[in-house]
């Protein structure tokens, strides 16, 4: 008997939130056919300050995503994408492209498909040795306030295992796993050749309910950290992650619509403090809250017109105004529009734009940004 529309989608959307970096968001049920998406996004941000100086950034990043299955039970996804990136200040243009890490994995299920065991590698194709000027402009994607696709660019070879549980009950599906990812040393910085970031561990858990035209799901992910090294010594440690995601979606005739709400609770790093790794006395990083939303109108078999709302709020850090690392609370507000289509029976498409503007520190900055994706899938 197959169980795989039972158990397998389930565990696919829990492998979303373990595997390490997957560009395109999706759905995999084991028995789907041979698969691929590509995908053009371009974001770009101005930051004003109170003396009105002000900053530019732009990224552009071409993700690709590619589904193989190789039996009944077993399937292979490749990940990768790349990325250009710039910074403008006044006179000042500063410019990082590149490749990122590309990613494969291999999944397997097992009794009845109830059980999904899988590994994967990082294989470090990635831009690493950043000089000064371009780890400038990183420093400025990880920003919290600002959505960027891509964070950072290359690392090191890194291996994961992973393994999920799932069960159905009537409208009912509830899952688990847990996943594991091996990190190794690379160059980071020009002059900086034995960088080691920590290993991470992933425990998640989650369950979905239907009935009629209404759906939902719940996941919990917890993420622990090790410690980062540099020449065999420690020197930094992210603090643990906890991401709670709910959504819900309505279906009848031609209008779908979906509405989602995340919050990502980070607890306190370890830096380095009088000379020894220690935990730091206030949280570096706000609590990030997004609520978003998107309704689709089918207008032809084929055609859906979509609309697009984004909202995203992260709290101020721990620490007092008069502290250097003091950060105040931030916020955006998007909303945009979009289409979708599907066409010669194999292929698919879509295109959205969508616009931000908000605050951050405390509306010390101003934020105004839009955000460009058209892409095209197929399945063989």
């Amino acid at each position: 008997m197959n169980y795989s529309g039972k158990y397998l989608t389930i565990i696919f959307l829990l492998i979303g939130f373990l595997f390490l970096y997957q560009p395109l968001e999706g759905q995999i049920v084991f028995g789907q056919p041979p698969s691929g998406e590509i995908k053009f996004i371009y974001q770009s941000w101005t930051i004003t300050e109170t003396s009105d100086a002000e900053t530019t950034l732009n990224q552009w990043v071409l993700p690709v995503y590619g589904f193989v299955p190789v039996r009944d039970n077993v399937e292979i996804i490749f990940t990768s994408s790349t990325a250009g990136a710039s910074r403008d200040v006044g006179d000042d243009d500063i410019s990082l492209t590149g490749l990122n890490d590309s990613r494969v994995a291999v999944y397997a299920s097992f009794f009845e498909d109830r059980v999904l065991l899988g590994a994967g590698i990082n294989l470090p194709t990635g831009k690493k040795s950043l000089d000064s000027d371009e780890i400038g402009v990183v420093n400025w994607l990880t920003e919290s306030f600002l959505n960027f696709p891509i964070k950072n660019y290359g690392e090191g070879f890194g291996a994961t295992i992973e393994a999920g549980y799932a069960r159905t009950f009537d409208a009912f599906s509830f899952g688990g796993g847990a996943s594991y990812l091996l990190k190794t040393a690379y160059e980071p910085l020009e002059g900086i050749e034995d960088y080691k970031p920590g290993n991470m561990l992933r425990l998640a858990a989650f369950g979905t309910a239907q009935r009629d035209q209404f759906w939902g799901r719940l996941s919990l992910v917890y993420s622990i950290y090790g410690e980062d090294k540099l020449d065999g010594t420690s020197l930094f440690k992210d603090g643990d992650i906890f991401d709670l995601t709910a959504e819900f979606r309505f279906s009848q005739d031609r209008i779908s619509a979906l509405l989602g709400l995340r919050e990502i609770v980070r607890g306190k790093d370890k830096r380095i403090i009088s000379g020894e790794l220690n935990t730091e006395p206030e949280k570096s990083h706000g609590a990030e809250t997004r609520i978003y939303g998107e309704t689709v109108y089918r207008v032809t078999e084929r055609i859906g017109l979509k609309g697009l709302l984004d909202y995203q709020y992260v709290a101020a850090n721990g620490y007092a105004d008069d502290h250097p690392r003091s950060f105040g609370s931030s916020n955006y507000f998007g909303f945009g529009a979009g289409v979708t289509g599907s066409f010669y029976e194999m292929f698919r498409g879509v295109a959205e734009f969508e616009y931000f503007t908000g605050s951050a520190d405390d509306d010390i900055l101003d934020l105004s940004g839009w955000q460009f994706i058209i892409g095209v899938g197929a399945s063989f």
